[in-house]
C-alpha cells in the first residue's frame, strides 16, 4: 500500500507543527487568569483577572511520539517513517495535535460569569501500530530478504486524523464568596462542526508475513479492517490531502465541560492557594456529509496468500483488491461516522509560596478508549510548573511526562496578556528528545481587578 496509509499521520502532523489539542500547559495556571485557564476549568471564568477578558488568537502545536527522536529526523530526513518502524521496540504511537483558539471573551457580573469562544483542532495519531507490520506495508525489507514473521494482536491498531471546529457558551457562578475562601462552579456548552475525519483501523489482527525478496504476502490471516474517510478531502481517492484541505462543515455535535474551584485567599484578598477540577468533552459529533466508511472482515486460510506490495495508493483501486481476491467480506455504513470528542478528567493545584514564586501541578485522564474507531484520542499527562513572576512580567517552566513520549521540560515567558513558550524546549536541547511544541497567543483585560 506504499507508504501513503501509514504516512497519513505524519503528513498531516508534521505539517501543522508550526501552527497543533493538547492544553496550553504552563500558561493555563498562570495567576493571571484569562480565557485560557478557561477553557482548562469553565470555573475558572469566575476568576479574570479583570471585569472583561477577550482572546485575539492563541494558538497551542505538540508533535509526540516514542520511536523517533529530533536527532532521527535531522538524520535521517523524508527515511524517518522507515526508521520508526526499524527501531521501534514495541508498538509505535505518535500524537499531533493543533488547537488554535480564536476570538473569544468572558464577562463578570457580579457573582455571575458569561463567557464565548471559538476554537479549532486538528488531530492525526498512529495508536498502538505494530512495527512489523509497518514494516510491511512500507515495502522496507527486514533483517532477510527472506523472512516469515508472525503477528497476534487482541486490539485495534489505528491510524486516525480529524479536524473540527467549536462555538462555545460559557457559565460561572459563585457559591460561596468570604474573605478567605472561595468556591465557584462553571459550565461550557458547545456546538461542534466536524470537518474532515480519517481512520484506518485493523482489529484482533492474526496472520503470518511471508517476504520473497521484494515480495510480501500475508496467510494464515483473520482479523477486521475499518477504512473511513472522505473522498472530498482527498486527491482522486489518494492518500493525500486535497485542494479542499481540511474544513469545517455545519454544526453536528454537542459537547460539555464542567468544573469546580475552590479559592484560598490571603491578606490581600489574592489567591494563595487554587484548587481544580473539570470534566471535558463530553458529548460526540457526526461526520457525514461525503463520509465513506467500509469493514472488511479478513479470512486467509493457511496456503493461500494475499499480496501486500502490490496493494496501490489509490483508495478506489485498494477496495477492488481486496474483493476481488475473496478474502475480504465488505460492511457499509452510510449514515456516516459518530465520533466521540476526547473526554478527560483534568485536576490541578496552584500554590504561591512567596512573594513572587509560584508552583502549580497539573494532571489530565482520558476516560475515552483509544482503541475504539469512532473515538478520538487523548493523552495522559503531568505537569509541575515553577514560575517567577515581576508584576507584569512572568517566567514559567513546566516539566511534564505523557503517556507517548514520556518527560519534557520547557520554557514560556508572559508580559501581560501576550505569552509565547514549549513545553520541551529545554529538553528539546538534546537530539533524543521524542516531543516538540509551542504555544503562542495575545490576550487584553479591560476594567477593573476583581
Amino acid at each position: 500500500m506504499k507508504k501513503h496509509l501509514l504516512t497519513l499521520s505524519l503528513l498531516l502532523g508534521t505539517g501543522v507543527l508550526a501552527m497543533a489539542q493538547s492544553p496550553f500547559i504552563g500558561v493555563q495556571n498562570s495567576p493571571r487568569k484569562s480565557m485560557i485557564s478557561s477553557m482548562m476549568n469553565p470555573a475558572e471564568i469566575n476568576n479574570l483577572d479583570k471585569k472583561i477578558e477577550v482572546n485575539f488568537l492563541s494558538i497551542n502545536s505538540s508533535f509526540n511520539n516514542n520511536t523517533i527522536t529530533f536527532g532521527n529526523i535531522l538524520e535521517f530526513g523524508g527515511d524517518v517513517v522507515d526508521v520508526a518502524f526499524q527501531n521501534a521496540g514495541s508498538t509505535v504511537n505518535m500524537r499531533t495535535d493543533l488547537s488554535i483558539l480564536g476570538p473569544s471573551f468572558g464577562i463578570k457580573s457580579g457573582k455571575w460569569a458569561f463567557g464565548f469562544s471559538t476554537q479549532a483542532f486538528l488531530k492525526a495519531d498512529i495508536v498502538d501500530l505494530d512495527p512489523t507490520l509497518g514494516q510491511s506495508i512500507l515495502d522496507i525489507a527486514f533483517e532477510s530478504s527472506n523472512s516469515i514473521t508472525s503477528i497476534s494482536s487482541n486490539y485495534n491498531q489505528r491510524v486516525n486524523a480529524a479536524g473540527w471546529g467549536e462555538m462555545g457558551f460559557l457559565l460561572g457562578r459563585e457559591i460561596i464568596n468570604t474573605e478567605k475562601h472561595k468556591f465557584s462552579i462553571g459550565a461550557t456548552a458547545k456546538l461542534l462542526f466536524p470537518g474532515s475525519y480519517a481512520n484506518f483501523g485493523l482489529d484482533r489482527l492474526s496472520a503470518v508475513i511471508v517476504q520473497d525478496e521484494f515480495e510480501v504476502n500475508l496467510t494464515e490471516a483473520t482479523g477486521t479492517l475499518n477504512l473511513s474517510y472522505s473522498e472530498e478531502d482527498f486527491d482522486g481517492g489518494n492518500f493525500g490531502l486535497g485542494t479542499n484541505g481540511f474544513t469545517f462543515g455545519k454544526v453536528n455535535g454537542i459537547g460539555f465541560d464542567l468544573g469546580g474551584n475552590y479559592q484560598l485567599k490571603d491578606a490581600e484578598g489574592r489567591s494563595k492557594l487554587n484548587l481544580g477540577l473539570s470534566i471535558r468533552n463530553l458529548g460526540s459529533m457526526t461526520f457525514a456529509e461525503g463520509q465513506i466508511n467500509n469493514t472488511y472482515s479478513m479470512n486467509i486460510p493457511e496456503g493461500e496468500f494475499f499480496s501486500l506490495d502490490q496493494l496501490s495508493s489509490n483508495l478506489d483501486e485498494v477496495e477492488q483488491q481486496l474483493l476481488a481476491s475473496g478474502y475480504f467480506t465488505k460492511t457499509t455504513e452510510t449514515d456516516g461516522i459518530k465520533t466521540n470528542l476526547p473526554s478527560i478528567i483534568s485536576g490541578y493545584a496552584e500554590v504561591k509560596f512567596l512573594k513572587n514564586l509560584y508552583v502549580s501541578a497539573y494532571g489530565q485522564v482520558r476516560t475515552g478508549d483509544d482503541f475504539a474507531n469512532e473515538t478520538l484520542t487523548a493523552q495522559n499527562l503531568f505537569v509541575i510548573t515553577p514560575r517567577l513572576i515581576l508584576g507584569k512580567f512572568e517566567v514559567y517552566s513546566p516539566w511534564s511526562k505523557t503517556d507517548v513520549s514520556g518527560y519534557a521540560g520547557g520554557l514560556g515567558l508572559r508580559f501581560g496578556g501576550f505569552f509565547m513558550g514549549s513545553n520541551s524546549i529545554l529538553t528539546g536541547l538534546t537530539v533524543d528528545t521524542k516531543q516538540a511544541d509551542f504555544h503562542v497567543g495575545l490576550s487584553w483585560g479591560f476594567g477593573r481587578y476583581n
